[in-house]
């Protein structure tokens, strides 16, 4: 099996009517053992800065985490993007989302640390299409904190855990918080852009 494949049409499909109605979706158990591996060693190892909000500016008040953009120097980052992109093309498919690359960065919380209510895309701006978390730890337990809370489409809140494995898919225009977490928790921060790369 190549790295990284994952059979998108056969997870999403049963729980595609139900995302376009709330806009919100969770896929357990996504890639195999060998690539969660892979994604968990290197999340751990690469140089992690400070997160700043939209404008620069660094509010641990607000943001409280560390990232680390995946880019060529990440190489199994690099292979969960390039999955990704097959998961946008499906989503083109399907919904016409207009999807063309995507981006994602580690993202790593101390304890302590969350991210308060926002949307993915600041005002005024509507590249992100959709929004995906990918959750690395393991073990973990809703005492630990540090849930994804999404205000859907029809108004109802998902209050999500971080559970190893797991994809929470969302538009990008939702708002959505990051709770305090009791324990560094370790996640990949991703989006699915309609615009070009400018280089």
């Amino acid at each position: 099996m190549p790295a990284f494949d994952v059979n998108w049409q056969s997870l999403i499909e049963p729980k595609l009517d139900d995302f376009i109605s709330t806009g919100v979706m969770v896929l357990d158990e996504v890639f195999d053992e060998a690539d969660l591996g892979k994604l968990q060693a290197e999340s751990g190892f690469v140089e992690y800065r400070e997160a700043t909000l939209t404008h620069g500016e660094r509010q641990a008040n607000i943001r409280g985490d560390s990232i680390r953009w995946i880019d060529d120097n990440c190489p199994f980052g690099t292979a969960y993007l390039e999955s990704i992109n097959q998961l946008g093309r499906y989503f083109n498919q399907t919904l016409y989302t207009g999807i063309r690359r995507s981006e994602a960065h580690y993202a790593c919380y101390p304890a302590g640390f969350g991210y308060q209510w926002h949307t993915d895309n600041p005002k005024g701006r509507d590249e992100r299409v959709i929004s995906a978390v990918f959750y690395l730890n393991d073990n973990w337990q809703a005492c630990d904190g540090g849930a994804i809370c999404v205000i859907d489409k029809q108004d109802n809140t998902a209050q999500l855990l971080p559970q190893r494995n797991r994809l929470v898919l969302f538009d990008s225009n939702l708002l959505h918080q990051v709770a305090i977490t009791h324990r560094r928790r370790f996640s990949i921060a991703t989006w699915l852009r309609r615009d070009e790369l400018i280089c």
